[in-house]
């Protein structure tokens, strides 16, 4: 079985000060501010395709993409100390990982909206290395659904089955589109719910009751 994990959310624990250096970096390169950082207003909630939305009709708007990036990073590492928990793991995360790690019958990759800079450095805070995981964000392609696949994909795949871990409504949309399993994992359990996922869980701390929603599901791909 390969369990695929958002990271935003899911993994990591990020709460208001990402979006807002999201914010704010857009603001001080292209010197104007984002409509909303309610991010589910967003046609895809992903680092590149909401600059896409801004940018991308604009001729250098690859250069501009790359500025910005390293913008968010710079005010990510500068507000990691003020706010430590928003770069912290949610609880049992990493435990659960490796639990799953140490599992010869599971794999382990990540799908995250964020760039790969970023992911890396909130990850490393959480006390993984990105690279040690099959994985894809949006540095690679702007669409949720698509950095699901291929993070399937570099996986070289060898499970039968394929679950996803996320905690956002975009997370439930992309799984029911490619048909993939979903547990809803963080700070949105009852949005998720109602959005029709089965399993939802505060934390990683109730490892055996996710382990058993993972072979219940199994055992039906579709459901979401």
């Amino acid at each position: 079985m390969l369990a695929v994990f958002d990271n935003d959310g899911t993994i990591c624990d990020t709460q208001g000060v990402e979006g807002r250096c999201y914010a704010e970096a857009i603001e001080a390169v292209l010197e104007q501010s984002l409509s909303t950082t309610d991010w589910t207003q967003y046609v895809e909630a992903t680092s590149t395709a909401i600059l896409d939305e801004l940018i991308g009709s604009e001729p250098n708007s690859k250069q501009l993409a790359k500025r910005i990036e390293h913008e968010f990073l710079q005010r990510l590492i500068q507000e990691q100390p003020k706010y430590p928990d928003d770069f912290s793991p949610l609880p049992g995360a990493i435990d659960f990982i490796n639990l799953l790690g140490k599992d010869p019958s599971h794999q382990v990759a990540i799908a995250t909206g964020c760039w790969a800079s970023s992911a890396r450095f909130k990850l490393a805070c959480c006390g993984i290395e990105l690279n040690d995981f099959p994985h894809a964000t949006s540095s690679d392609t702007p669409n949720r659904k698509d950095i699901i696949s291929l993070a399937i994909e570099r996986s070289n795949c060898r499970a039968t089955k394929v679950i996803y871990f996320g905690d956002a409504p975009w997370d439930v949309i992309a799984c029911k589109t490619l048909e993939i399993p979903f547990i809803g994992i963080g700070r949105r359990t009852e949005r998720l719910k109602a959005m029709g996922a089965a399993f939802v869980f505060d934390d990683y701390t109730q490892d055996s009751a996710i382990l058993e929603a993972m072979e219940i599901l199994s055992d039906a791909p579709s459901r979401s």
